[in-house]
């Protein structure tokens, strides 16, 4: 169910803790965040202007052991112990007005029962951040990413399977104003991301997007803008048809009037909000079109020098699509008569998520964390029965908590345990449930 390269994403697919650098789940099982709704950089992905000048390399390794009360995330899955293994690395390195950076890591993930999980993962970043001196400046990034990804959980029945996902994107901006009083922003962009499982199938996906962005800083800490965006996400596999017995590619497009609002008070209150007017469309399904209003907002808050909060929530239409086709049978016929069911999976019509976090400095060496996530999307299904396609409505709700300590032993020597919870619950055409419980401890090593 890990999401295909969503941009944003919404949200839902988000969930749970991570403990190391090339961790083996993302998205439900996350093992490389501490929490699906506030993920903490690893060691591998912290800014490098936290590196001491002037080396602006860094290296280091990593290792970590975990418990998962449901590795598959299925209703009543098994539990197991996994150790990962990492090398990581990365630079930050001035050129001029110009500023490359890259980071890389690699990790071996080796389970203690369910060895068919085992997995080598890795994830790469780099861009190159970039200005002249009149008020042109932009910045271009690239990602490749490979790790075990929860199955595809359609029902209460869904069949325990070792699932790779693998990524890579690009995307850029430009940038024209600069701290003038209006400024102009274009962006564009293209990711794509493949499961190994052949249920996943239907979750491969390319997505393309770009936008415009007009701001305007009338002084001090308020910045407004307005603008638009445009993602398409293509599924060359999106919809099984049983009457042919053939895949057929799907499209999403969404576009999006945006209405943007940013306040900073010197780092000590960050407000950002964004009102969209967005009309979805999909070639695959009619009842996944929508029109309506989508937003977001975020705070964070510098209550004292010890303790930070974050709160966000937001209200998004799907980008990340996936179809699902079953069989479910007609009361009524005796015998039964089984009916196609095509699922327009996921959060394709509307998300709704929340998510609270707070962060306590206890010393200049131990820091914790702790926060709690919600989301509910509606999923959008089509039942076809004597040729008569019918809409049938689900709900799809994920909540969950997480609790983290840091400890920064010396200046190079850090260790950290993580404990998340998690439970998901879909009702509607297709009822099942299940939670799951992730504890882990880390310990890493930085050189210089």
């Amino acid at each position: 169910m890990t999401s295909a390269a969503p941009r944003f994403i919404c949200v839902l697919r988000a969930t749970a803790v991570a403990i190391g650098l090339g961790g083996a789940w993302k998205a439900s099982l996350a093992q490389d965040a501490p929490a699906p709704s506030a993920p903490q950089p690893s060691a591998a992905t912290q800014p490098s202007s936290a590196l001491p000048e002037p080396n602006p390399y860094y290296l280091g390794v990593r290792q970590a052991f975990t418990n998962d009360s449901n590795v598959y995330r299925i209703a009543n899955g098994p539990s197991d112990t996994y150790s990962t293994t990492s090398v990581f690395g990365g630079f930050d390195q001035r050129l001029g007005r110009q500023r490359v950076f890259g980071t890389a890591n690699v990790g071996t993930n080796r389970y203690r029962s369910q060895d068919t999980l085992d997995n080598v993962s890795y994830g790469v970043v780099g861009g190159l951040a970039w200005e002249t001196i009149e008020s042109l400046s932009g910045n271009v990034n690239v990602n490749f990413n490979r790790s075990l990804a929860a199955p595809v959980t359609t029902s209460a029945a869904a069949v325990p399977t070792r699932n790779i996902a693998q990524s890579e994107g690009i995307d850029g901006s430009i940038r024209y104003g600069g701290t003038s009083l209006l400024s102009l922003e274009a962006s564009l962009g293209y990711s794509r991301i493949n499961y190994s499982a052949p249920e996943s199938v239907t979750s491969n996906s390319n997505q393309e997007w770009g936008g415009l962005r007009l701001s305007y800083h009338p002084g001090g800490p308020l910045r407004l803008g307005v603008g638009g965006h445009v993602t398409r996400t293509k599924t060359p596999q999106g919809l099984f048809d049983p009457a042919t017995g053939n895949y057929l590619p799907t499209t999403i497009e969404s576009r999006n009037f945006d209405l943007f609002a940013d306040y900073d008070v010197s780092g000590l209150m960050t407000f950002n909000g964004r009102l969209s007017y967005t009309t979805q469309s999909n070639s695959g399904l009619s009842n996944g079109d929508l029109s309506g209003f989508t937003g977001s907002v975020g705070l964070v808050y510098r209550a004292t020098g010890k303790i930070s909060l974050e709160l966000h929530a937001a209200r998004d239409a799907g980008y990340d699509s996936s179809f699902v086709t079953t069989y479910a049978p007609i009361t009524g016929p005796n015998p039964p008569v089984l009916t196609p069911v095509s699922i327009l999976y996921q959060n394709n019509r509307v998300t709704d998520s929340f998510g609270f976090g707070a962060t306590y400095a206890a010393t200049a060496k131990i820091s914790a964390q702790a926060g709690v996530h919600y989301s509910r999307a509606r999923l959008a299904s089509t039942t076809v029965a004597a040729g008569s396609p019918a809409e049938v409505g689900s709900t799809d709700k994920s909540e969950g908590a997480y609790l983290g300590a840091n400890y920064s032993i010396t200046r190079n020597w850090s260790a950290a345990c993580n404990l998340s919870h998690e439970y998901r619950k879909v009702s509607g055409e297709f009822t099942f449930s299940y939670d799951a419980t992730v504890v882990g401890c880390s310990t890493s090593f930085q050189w210089p």
